[in-house]
């Protein structure tokens, strides 16, 4: 268990930190993408995309033209930290 715990730790962490970058740090950045010029908007997240989500069907990770480096790091800890809690059964998402 001690094991399990330290990885967990170690994940929370991680996620936390990308989070911060990007919903703190980075707001102003964050608030303009997200909110303002749709063509802008959908250089990162497709009309049919979320956050967490950007481009369905796809596994982005950032990469060609994608200059916001933190939003990359928070999607890959959090989807890292989401499979982590699902096999060690920490969370059941809902489908």
């Amino acid at each position: 268990m001690k094991n399990e715990e330290s990885e967990l730790i170690s994940r929370v962490t991680k996620f936390l930190g990308a989070f911060e970058l990007v919903f703190g740090y980075d707001w102003s950045f964050t608030k303009a993408t997200i909110c303002d010029d749709k063509e802008f908007r959908e250089c990162f997240i497709a009309e049919d995309g979320t956050f967490l989500d950007p481009f369905p069907g796809e596994h982005f990770t950032g990469g060609k033209g994608d200059n916001w480096a933190n939003r990359s790091l928070l999607l890959s800890d959090y989807r890292e930290l989401r499979a982590f809690m699902i096999s060690e059964g920490l969370y059941e998402p809902e489908e």
